[in-house]
């Protein structure tokens, strides 16, 4: 009898992933149908990413997430759903991605909820962190940028943190 190891993306962190997903789709739907379909065809790509285990599914279904945020900025949406949306489609693709890797060093099978929760902690405090600075720069300018400004500094800061990793 063997035990083969099952080298699948972790069911915990793929659900934790499309449940960003699933948050930055509606943050997105309630600023911009527009954005909302951009949004939407991420959550189906990530989805199949973890499916079928690809990371560059994963890439594209996280790209897609923000360009569905970016599109409902464009559209002059308010800055305060785009802010959860683009800090969920983050948090989305980070957690697909981290499942990704534990299922493939660890396998499906094995037990890691608890760093899933950890890491996703730890993701969300800093990204939260950083939106709520951006929103306060913001805010402190009284309406002398643009709201593509922000969204160029939040775009920004994902940037830096995708060189980062």
């Amino acid at each position: 009898m063997t035990n083969e190891i099952t080298r699948s993306p972790s069911r915990f962190g793929t659900a934790i992933a499309l449940t960003f997903a699933l948050v930055s789709v509606f943050a997105t739907a309630v600023s911009s149908t527009i954005g909302a379909a951009g949004a939407l065809a991420g959550l189906l790509a990530l989805g199949i990413g973890l499916a079928i285990a690809s990371q560059r599914a994963i890439d594209v279904g996280g790209t897609l997430l923000l360009v569905g945020v970016l599109a409902a900025g464009y559209t002059g949406s308010a800055p305060e759903p785009l802010l959860v949306g683009a800090l969920t489609g983050v948090l989305a693709f980070d957690a697909a991605s981290n499942a990704l890797a534990i299922g493939e060093q660890l396998g499906r099978e094995s037990s890691t909820v608890r760093a899933e929760i950890v890491h996703s902690a730890a993701s969300l405090g800093v990204g939260s962190t950083a939106i709520v600075v951006g929103y306060a720069v913001f805010a402190v300018s009284a309406g002398g940028q643009p709201l593509a400004a922000l969204l160029l500094l939040a775009g920004g800061a994902v940037a830096l943190v995708t060189g980062l990793r």
